[in-house]
């Protein structure tokens, strides 16, 4: 990353707040929940990590060495654009278009072309570190939709058994059946045992 002018950081640090308080809007047709970009975002790190190392674990030798400085600058930024385009929904997209490859030029030219370069080979979804960030994105919108199930929103469901048939790798299916028959409370279970057992003495 070149040197770039003091003002011009700030201001992309400043465009990065417009992410965090940027809402989803594709709730509001589902009628339940107030994710925000930045929420997702990280969501989508978190999972796009972790699944990486997943399939490097399984595929010893079958697949090429998976870059995750690429992985995670993919996923810290894939939604960076909607600073300037606002999230467009899956409804919203058979009506309008959106220049996102426009709106990272204008952030980022000049800033880090280096990052400009690593967005475009994101969206055009051909190399492995691509993919797995994309399906990263779909399976932290499947958490918050399970999130909803248990909550009992009855319309959720229909978006999960929709939105899994985004999924091609295999290690990236595996995680959200898991996560489908996963409670949400499951990972703190035995503390809770331990908890409950302090209370009753």
């Amino acid at each position: 990353m070149k040197q770039v002018k003091a003002n011009n950081l700030a201001n992309l640090v400043y465009e990065a707040a417009v992410v965090k308080r940027l809402k989803r809007t594709g709730w509001q047709i589902l009628g339940d929940n107030e994710e925000g970009v930045g929420e997702h975002t990280f969501m989508t790190c978190i999972i796009a990590y972790f699944l990486a190392k997943e399939i490097a674990g399984s595929r010893p030798g079958l697949v090429p060495g998976i870059n995750m400085e690429t992985v995670l600058t993919m996923s810290v930024f894939h939604d960076f654009h909607e600073a300037r385009t606002g999230d467009l929904d899956k409804l919203a997209k058979f009506y309008m278009t959106r220049d996102q490859e426009k709106a990272n030029r204008d952030i980022f030219s000049g800033v880090d072309d280096e990052l400009l370069k690593t967005l475009t080979v994101y969206e055009k979804r051909e190399t492995l570190e691509a993919k797995i960030v994309y399906e990263a994105n779909v399976i932290a919108f499947l958490v918050e939709l399970k999130l909803l199930i248990e909550k009992g929103n009855s319309h959720a469901k229909e978006w999960v058994d929709a939105n899994i048939t985004r999924l091609r790798i295999p290690e990236a299916i595996a995680l959200a059946k898991d996560l489908a028959k996963t409670s949400s409370q499951d990972w703190w279970s035995s503390i809770r045992k331990t908890l409950h057992e302090e209370f009753a003495r």
